[in-house]
């Protein structure tokens, strides 16, 4: 990785741009113009505002990205004032976490020298975005109107070698994002990956196969998550890059774009009714009740080990972060 990286591209930027992690259009609506990014860590030693939270760019990523950004604020603005969206809409919004969760991941690197020598990441936003299984969970909470933003689970030890899952809060919303290989698929009754054979331990290369789909969804979609009563939540399995997958009859008519791969969207609101599929033109409403209790750096934490306890990689570092994940959580029950 050369010393100054695309954060779109990972490549020297080509007529160098700047990229605002946080974009300046959330950053306004937010109301946070004039405020530190790290005002809400106590134990920060950057101080950087909001709009100068920036990072290189070659312009044509920028650009493309750009797009992208106007595409989805309406969409997330539909969300947030309860107004219905499409399938479609929700994975472009989910492309948008995507962006956001490796942005922030990547942005640890041009922070801290020592471990961008020690991870030397393998993909960046543009190789990431929309291309492994995902999930989006959405609440509202009971904040009296505030406005603000504030991301969780971003600087912890595991989020730093592999950004998995964080959260954000949006004003007075709450999102859940998270992705990983094959966290869906399996009981969105998609053909998923059996007998893994893990190659290198150090850089989680394995070999496996797949086996055929249940043609059927099987709640909780993720094992190791259920949602809170009080939300919508979203999943999005991705076979894209999976040689020999099977695409059978099930996968085709779940599948928003064959060519890249993409399944559609399945959703759930609560955590005890049924998961349904929705086609990439259904629509559904968004609103939610405000909810008091909430979690939100604990909530990331606790993903973050979870995807990790089912991981392939099990490096010196990840290990290490492992512990320190859990001492974290641990240091969080004890104080609610």
């Amino acid at each position: 990785m050369s010393e100054k990286f695309c954060i779109f591209c990972g490549k020297e930027p080509k007529n160098k741009n700047l990229e605002h992690v946080i974009p300046q259009w959330l950053i306004k609506m937010t109301g946070r113009e004039k405020e530190d990014v790290f005002s809400l860590y106590p134990d920060a030693e950057k101080h950087i505002p909001f709009m100068r939270f920036t990072f290189p760019a070659c312009t044509e990523c920028n650009s493309k990205y750009s797009k992208m950004e106007a595409l989805v604020k309406p969409v997330l603005e539909r969300v947030m004032s309860g107004q219905s969206v499409t399938g479609s809409d929700i994975s472009l919004l989910m492309d948008w976490f995507d962006k956001v969760r490796v942005g922030l991941w990547l942005t640890n690197m041009y922070f801290d020298p020592k471990l961008k020598q020690d991870v030397q990441p393998n993909f960046y936003i543009d190789s990431r975005v929309g291309k492994v299984d995902r999930m989006l969970s959405v609440q509202k909470l009971d904040l009296s109107g505030g406005k603000g933003i504030y991301m969780g689970g971003t600087s912890t030890p595991l989020f730093q070698y592999s950004p998995t899952a964080f959260t954000m809060l949006i004003n007075d919303f709450y999102f859940f994002s998270a992705s990983r290989h094959s966290m869906v698929m399996p009981r969105t009754g998609f053909p998923s990956l059996v007998n893994v054979k893990v190659v290198n331990p150090e850089t989680g290369l394995f070999e496996s196969s797949i086996a055929k789909g249940r043609n059927k969804i099987t709640n909780p979609v993720i094992q190791s998550f259920i949602p809170n009563k009080d939300s919508v939540t979203f999943y999005q399995p991705i076979y894209g890059g999976i040689q020999n997958y099977i695409v059978d009859d099930y996968v085709l008519e779940h599948t928003y774009d064959k060519t890249k791969g993409q399944g559609g969207i399945f959703v759930q609101k609560g955590n005890t009714g049924n998961t349904k599929y929705l086609q990439p033109d259904d629509k559904i409403g968004i609103r939610l009740h405000a909810c008091k209790k909430y979690d939100l750096e604990q909530d990331a934490v606790r993903f973050q080990n979870q995807i990790h306890e089912r991981s392939l990689t099990n490096s010196i570092d990840t290990r290490i972060g492992f512990a320190i994940n859990n001492m974290l959580l641990k240091q969080m029950e004890l104080q609610k």
